[in-house]
Order: C-alpha cells, then structure tokens, then sequence
C-alpha cells in the first residue's frame, strides 16, 4: 500500500510567524528559527504529523515574501499568455535571469509541489497592498488556500479587519490562531478547515483528527496523575521526631526538604510531557528556577502570594508548613489503656494506627504538612497545568503564571477525606517500598479520583 502523504505550504510575509505556527501544531520547539526581524527562514524546511504507518501529514516552512509588489509585477510581465500556473512555471524556469529573488522563487516552487497552502497572517499589521499582491500570487497556484490569522490575543489585533478583506477576495475558510496563547480547539478547526476544502481527503483527516484528540486527552489525564500523586505522596510524607524542640526543627527540615523535591521532580516531568524546557519559564513570573519555584513552599511570603494567611495553626518549633501529630490528633486511648493492651472493639483502632500510638507512649511526635501547604501545593500545581495548556511552542516570551488567591482556589469535596486517609500511610510515598499490592491499589483508587476531580476543576479553569 502506497503511503498517502498530505503535504502542507505555510507562506506569508516575513516575520508573521510561519515557523511559530508549525511549531505549535508539531510541539516541537526545536523546529526552524524564530526571531523579532524579517527573513529569519531561508530555505524550505519540513516535518511530518504521522497518522499512522500509512498515512502523514507534512508541513513545509517556507521563506518569507518581502516584496510581494515587484515580483508580482515580474511573474505578470514575463508571461502574459496561460493561467496563474502557466504563469508561475515560466518563471520559475527562468530564475536563472532572477538571482536576487532566489528567497521567492523557494516558496514558489513550495505553492506548486503541496497540496495546500496556509498563509499565515499577523492580525496586528495593518491591510496594505503588499499582503493582496501576496494572495494573487497564492491564487496563482490554484490550490486551496487557508488564511491563518496569527497572534490574535496580542495588542493590536484587528480580527475584524483582516476577515472582511480576506472574504472580499473571497477567501471565507479562514481560521483565527495564536501560536503564543494556544487553543488545542483552534489547532482542531484548522484540520476541519483542511477537510472542507480536501474532499477526497476527508477521511485522512478525520483520523488525523483523531488522533489528535487521543493524544491531547491522554497528556492531560497523564499531567493530572502526575499533580495527583504529588498531592498524595506530599501528604502521606512524615517523619518521626522526639518530643523536644530541637528534635522537632531538625526533622521539620527534613520533612520540607522531601516535599520540595517532589514537587521539583513533578515540576520536570510536567515540563517533559507538554515538551518544553526550563529556558521557557518565566523565572519572575512563574516564579520558578533550576528546577526550583524560586518562591519557596513554605515560606510565609509563598502563603501570602497566594492569599493564605499563617495563622496558629503553625506549630511553634515546627516551621512553616509543618504539622505535628495530625495523623493521631483527636485520638482520646489512655497510656494505661495501651499498655495493658487494647482489646474487643479498640482492637481495630489499635492496629490501624499501631505506629503513631506507641509513638505517643514512647514520648515521639510526627511531622507531616499541615493543610494550608498542602492547599498551597495543590493551588501551584493547578496554574502550572493551566499555563502549559495555554502555551504554544513558538513563543518568544516565558511561560507567565498568574498566582490562584486563596478565594480562586478550588477544593474537590473530598479533599479532607484523601488527605486524612493518605497521612495513615507513610508507605504510600515512591521512596517507601510496600509490600501490601492492597495498599497500593488504594494509593491509585485515591489518585485516580483526584484525577477527576482535577480533569473538571481545570476544564473550568480553561473555559473562564
């Protein structure tokens, strides 16, 4: 079976942001050159969307036209017999007499060889001749054509204005776009795009579609249990300390130290899956730095970043952040009672809670993070997924990440429930090797439903 390869040829004026665009669509921010002046792109350059073994789509980068003005007046007046594609091949087959519009004559030959054309438009210029002469040369060709209107949540941005001038050279089937601030459904409507003007490649398309939905839907719900067991292993982290002071602040470091690695670790498999690199966070505004959030969690100044006041509920001795004996808080079995054991109905209580009991008689305490850090941690998790959702590849500008107030926090009803049940198992942490598949499956029952729960509060988040 012959390979059926949809290609693709991104055109337009220099410096409207063709290579930003496949690279979004690609994920890949490697791809091409991008910078702030014209002509960056010099040759013509491919990749490929691979549907399956049979089936790929491959979008071709091209160089910008710059003078779209003097080589239409050149294409017109060196044949003035034979449509737009008689036209543009006796130019082509005398380029030799052209050496100064080598650049032009690259994307050309690209309008001709690809099935379709996108012609990437920067909706913060203004309409100028330049950009109809373009669109001539494009029809030219007689290949489809769909406009792109590229940053369209910049300042400047003048939407309106560039859909009435392209529906007056009566090119309706345009797509808005913003390789900046992306739109997973934007990238979707161009596809449909392609499958309104490629009838008889309709099909191939709607896989193409497919897959994308399959491939989005699976880095999301994958980016969710990754916040979801950080959520759990942070809670279930503690340390055992005695009941002094200096005990207590030791391992209260400690304790903040292993949580701060979770988190860092979580950090760079999140940045991995949606493909991008620290160099792409803002180090101010995200804040985070060499792996680290430069605010750090539980300093007093993060909790009032995100609107969260300290209050008494911070164990003196015991640091920000940290609180002592909440797994056995609230539990009333006397010293006298434990020591000549507990039988009957206690019996379950005592062995569920074996540890912290005898830690209360042999005089320990245990250290594990208090709500409000966790509330925190979940909060800064929950911007992080939102700000890489929104991001597209070709952006200039680093990730910035509003901070979620404590009144914007959203909290799943059974937050409580999932972390009270996860500081009963210390065992649930990576670190800790379990020997109970039991226990382990009721680690995942409880990531999983944060999962969902996470799922709905940020495709609310997305939508606002």
């Amino acid at each position: 079976m012959n390979k059926q390869l949809l290609s693709v040829a991104v055109v337009g004026h220099a410096n409207t942001g063709k290579t930003s665009l496949i690279r979004t669509l690609l994920r890949d921010a490697s791809f091409g050159e991008i910078a702030d002046k014209a002509g960056t792109t010099r040759h013509v350059e491919g990749a490929e969307i691979r549907v399956d073994n049979n089936q790929n789509l491959v979008i071709y980068d091209t160089p910008g036209l710059e003078d779209s003005i003097n080589l239409l007046q050149m294409i017109d007046g060196g044949s003035e017999q034979g449509d737009g594609v008689d036209r543009l091949l006796s130019f082509i087959q005398h380029e030799a007499n052209f050496p100064e519009l080598s650049q032009e004559l690259k994307v050309l030959k690209a309008l001709l060889s690809n099935d379709i054309i996108f012609y990437v438009v920067d909706v913060r210029e203004p309409i100028l001749g330049k950009y109809r002469d373009e669109l001539k040369i494009l029809s030219y060709a007689a290949k489809p054509i769909i406009p792109v209107l590229n940053f369209i949540d910049s300042p400047g941005a003048d939407v309106t204005a560039w859909q009435t001038q392209l529906a007056r050279l009566n090119l309706h089937a345009f797509v808005s776009f913003d390789s900046v601030v992306f739109r997973f459904s934007d990238e979707l409507k161009i596809y449909q795009k392609m499958q309104t003007l490629l009838a008889h490649r309709e099909q191939q398309l709607a896989e193409l579609i497919e897959q994308r939905k399959q491939q989005w839907q699976e880095r999301e719900v994958a980016a969710q249990q990754l916040i979801a067991q950080l959520l759990v292993e942070a809670a279930a982290c503690r340390f055992k300390a005695d009941n002094n002071e200096q005990s207590i602040e030791v391992f209260s470091e400690k304790l903040q130290s292993r949580i701060r690695q979770l988190e860092r670790k979580t950090l760079t498999q999140l940045l991995a899956l949606y493909q991008f690199k620290q160099d792409d966070i803002d180090q101010h505004e995200l804040p985070i730095q060499e792996g680290q959030w430069e605010l750090d969690l539980f300093s007093s100044d993060n909790l009032q970043e995100f609107g969260v006041k300290a209050t008494s509920n911070f164990v003196k001795g015991a640091g920000v952040g940290v609180a002592v004996d909440l797994v056995a808080a609230g539990m009333t079995l006397g010293a006298a009672a434990l020591a000549g054991g507990v039988a009957g109905v206690l019996w379950g209580v005592k062995q569920r809670y074996y540890d912290e009991i005898q830690a209360k008689v042999k005089g320990h305490r245990y250290l594990c993070a208090d709500d409000l850090t966790l509330q925190v941690l979940w909060a800064r998790q929950l911007s992080l997924l939102l700000a890489l959702q929104q991001r597209g590849h070709a952006s200039m500008t680093k990730v910035s990440l509003a901070m979620v107030k404590s009144d914007k926090i959203v909290l799943p009803k059974q937050w409580g429930k999932w972390l009270r049940r996860a500081r009963q198992h210390p065992q649930w942490l990576a670190s800790n090797k379990s020997e109970q598949p039991l226990l382990e499956d009721k680690k995942q029952l409880i990531v999983d439903q944060i999962t969902v729960a996470l799922t709905s509060i940020s495709e609310r988040k997305a939508a606002e």
